[in-house]
């Protein structure tokens, strides 16, 4: 699921979404803010950091981001600790089962299943004529 940081910031929306990423991804140093941001924010270092970080706005879409990457994060430490048990490591096995258990991913239900609702493929069976 793709986030559109534009619609959260209200202001300079394009220059502060660089801007958000980067300070979620980045190292938050002034010389990699001007080597990976600075270019396309077009302000310099202190005015994000003293001015833009402060922005209610800039706030919601760096924790909006900061959850989204964490997500995919957790997803590589899972598809990790899979293999690992795949490999037959029973730490990892315990570990996969115990996170596939949580919260994490949701209800049951299936993102894509809900997308196809109501939608009729015939050679999947959902057409007219019934056939499975």
């Amino acid at each position: 699921m793709a986030i559109d940081l534009k619609k959260i910031l209200k202001t300079n929306a394009k220059k502060k979404e660089f801007f958000v990423k980067w300070f979620v991804d980045g190292d938050k140093t002034k010389e990699d803010y001007n080597k990976n941001c600075k270019k396309n924010s077009e302000v310099e270092y202190n005015t994000a950091m003293e001015k833009w970080l402060l922005e209610e706005d800039v706030q919601e879409a760096i924790k909006i981001y900061m959850k989204k990457q964490r997500n995919i994060k957790m997803l590589e430490i899972y598809d990790s600790m899979y293999n690992k048990a795949l490999s037959g490591d029973v730490k990892s096995a315990e570990w996969v089962e115990k996170f596939y258990k949580s919260d994490f991913f949701g209800d049951d239900s299936d993102e894509i299943d809900d997308f196809l609702t109501g939608i009729n493929i015939p050679s999947l069976g959902g057409g007219k004529n019934g056939n499975k």
